[in-house]
């Protein structure tokens, strides 16, 4: 019970770093972008932009709520509660088959397969094999997530860079970049585990270096990510050079935020390429923190974490029992052939006393007819006298 205690107040702080992540780090980043104008020390326009305030917030919550739907969704996310108990359909009700043997094993099942799954067995290897702490994995893993962070905010710009032009459908290239950036993220999250399970040792201890050096938070490499990222996809916009009027990103925001917002709100023309870094900064990062709150207990049970070491003591087990069975066959076929020889011995003995009782036997049985053939003649004379 004091190792289960000992993640407790870790496996809190990172709910707080998930709700941080979804909420504060795109409203921090879009404020960082858009709010101070510096155009606008020199000349005429405003040196804050107020106007922006309403897509800011909306945006950066829209965002950093799709971003958390796409990480479980995507991610195939399934407690270990959830899935002991069948999946999610009988939690949620839609089945009245709760805690059904068949349902168990497939959700068991889908927990084992899904990248989410096999992310919390690697949480959980480095935090009871390698004593690792929760927030150095966390860390380590958010240093790993970083290049496929920035692959992903660019895919769908190198979708329409390299899609034939006659396929691309005017006033259809947001549909078409969404498509590329799905299927570009159900790749990466399952490619990520196999990447993580290799070098999340290095990173974890490279993460730790640097946060007792620089003694930097958790929200500053996220801001320094959505930075970088930000930068790589405005070049690459740039190098594509599309027609801006066919994206209609600016329109699908505004009449979003103006069904729920009962103001004019006013969105920035370039707003298509902070989507795009929201939705490859945050589900990755969103999806390491997951992981790490689900594979970040010591009471997990043991179809999920000692399934490598389960199969290895089968091996072993077998191996024994394949050597203690040769050891039991051989001694069976020494006791066998003892035991041959001796029947063998008892045979060829019973043999030679049963000729000599046959012998004795039919003496005895010769004699025994001559009397009663005697008696028999002599009792056919008197009868005949």
């Amino acid at each position: 019970m004091a190792e289960q205690r000992s993640t407790l107040l870790e496996r809190f702080w990172l709910t707080i770093i998930v709700c941080g992540q979804v909420i504060l780090a795109p409203a921090i980043a879009f404020s960082a972008t858009y709010f101070i104008d510096f155009g606008g020390i020199l000349g005429e326009r405003p040196l804050l932009r107020v106007d922006l305030i309403p897509w800011i917030l909306s945006g950066s919550l829209g965002y950093g709520i799709l971003s958390l739907v796409l990480a479980l969704v995507v991610g195939g996310w399934m407690p270990v509660s959830v899935a002991e108990k069948g999946g999610w359909m009988p939690v949620i009700g839609a089945s009245r088959l709760m805690k059904d043997a068949g349902k168990i094993d497939r959700a068991r099942t889908h927990v084992l397969t899904s990248p989410s799954g096999k992310m919390m067995q690697i949480v959980n290897r480095e935090m009871v094999g390698g004593k690792r702490s929760l927030l150095e994995v966390h860390g380590g893993l958010q240093m790993l997530a970083a290049p496929l962070q920035i692959l992903l905010a660019i895919s769908p710009l190198l979708v329409l860079k390299f899609v034939p032009s006659e396929w691309l459908v005017p006033n259809r290239l947001l549909e078409l970049s969404m498509i590329g950036y799905l299927g570009s993220l159900a790749l990466i999250l399952r490619t990520f585990p196999n990447f993580a399970q290799r070098y999340v040792g290095a990173a974890s201890t490279a993460r730790r270096f640097l946060v007792n050096v620089t003694k930097i938070n958790w929200m500053f490499p996220v801001l320094i990510l959505w930075l970088v990222g930000r930068i790589i996809v405005g070049f690459v916009f740039d190098m594509i050079n599309p027609d801006v009027s066919q994206w209609q990103q600016i329109a699908l925001e505004k009449s979003i935020i103006e069904a729920f917002l009962p103001v004019n709100v006013e969105v920035p023309e370039t707003s298509f390429l902070d989507m795009l870094v929201a939705l490859a900064v945050l589900p990755l990062a969103t999806f390491t923190t997951m992981a790490v709150l689900g594979g970040g207990r010591y009471d997990l049970p043991g179809w999920l974490v000692n399934t490598e070491s389960q199969w290895e003591d089968l091996d072993d087990s077998g191996q024994l029992l394949l050597t203690e069975g040769t050891e039991i066959d051989s001694e069976d076929d020494e006791k066998e052939d003892l035991q041959d020889n001796d029947e063998e011995n008892e045979q060829d003995n019973g043999d030679a006393n049963g000729e000599t009782t046959i012998v004795k036997g039919n003496k005895g049985e010769m004699l025994a007819a001559l009397a009663k053939a005697k008696e028999a003649t002599e009792s056919v004379v008197f009868e005949d006298d």
